[in-house]
């Protein structure tokens, strides 16, 4: 989780200057058991809890 943290960080803080308007970060999570995590990287992966693909999560999901 820390190291999500700091990925979204970075992220946030190398496009500062080029934002123009409130930043939200996009959710991924785990239809079988119900994980949910930052999007950090390009590929969502899958869960670290069961394996399972992850799916991006939609706001009233999160």
């Amino acid at each position: 989780m820390f190291e999500q943290a700091v990925q979204f960080s970075e992220a946030f803080r190398q496009g500062a200057s080029q934002m123009q308007g409130a930043l939200v970060p996009a959710l991924k999570g785990c239809p079988h058991c119900n994980t949910v995590q930052m999007i950090a990287a390009p590929s969502l992966g899958t869960c670290a809890d069961c394996g399972a693909e992850m799916k991006v999560s939609g706001p009233a999901q999160a």
